[in-house]
């Protein structure tokens, strides 16, 4: 956690602890995800992960619900879950922020996003042939460019 975002934390005095928590579990990037209310109570010294695990696994969820749920399980395969920039790890408490209703009602909120690494785009080039690699060389070799027509034109790039 940053600083800012420890001060924060740090500022949840003891009645915000007997405020009930909001988890949203938002999948990759979308805007809107998968909501949960737990009650003061409930989720006190639990770890954020274990309530996660715990909303993906509730029965009784609508249609929507359910499409966001395997959303979530989609970005899973291969990724984790992040809230405020970090990987989740310790409690609730930790990752809340106090908001308020419109009607001012006080609540925690903890965002988490359900992220997978994006496929294609630039990844690691490993060269295991125990030679030289030179990134840039490798890029001159590999792009094509358009000239003024809008044509492909497939010489190399100096």
């Amino acid at each position: 956690m940053t600083d800012t975002e420890i001060k924060k934390t740090l500022e949840i005095d003891e009645a915000e602890k007997l405020l009930p928590l909001v988890l949203e579990i938002i999948p990759g990037h979308a805007a809107e995800g998968l909501i949960d209310i737990y009650e003061p109570g409930n989720y006190e010294g639990k770890s954020l992960r274990k309530l996660c695990d715990r909303t993906l696994n509730k029965k009784n969820l609508s249609i929507e619900e359910q499409l966001i749920v395997e959303d979530v399980n989609r970005q899973l395969k291969g990724g984790k879950f992040l809230s405020r920039g970090q990987e989740i790890e310790g409690t609730a408490l930790e990752y809340a922020v106090s908001e308020q209703t419109e009607a001012g009602e006080k609540y925690l909120y903890v965002p988490i996003r359900a992220i997978k690494p994006q496929e294609g785009g630039v990844g690691l080039l490993i060269d295991d042939s125990r030679n030289s690699f030179n990134p840039d060389e490798f890029v001159k070799s590999h792009i094509h460019h358009r000239n003024n027509t809008g044509e492909l034109n497939n010489e190399t790039i100096v």
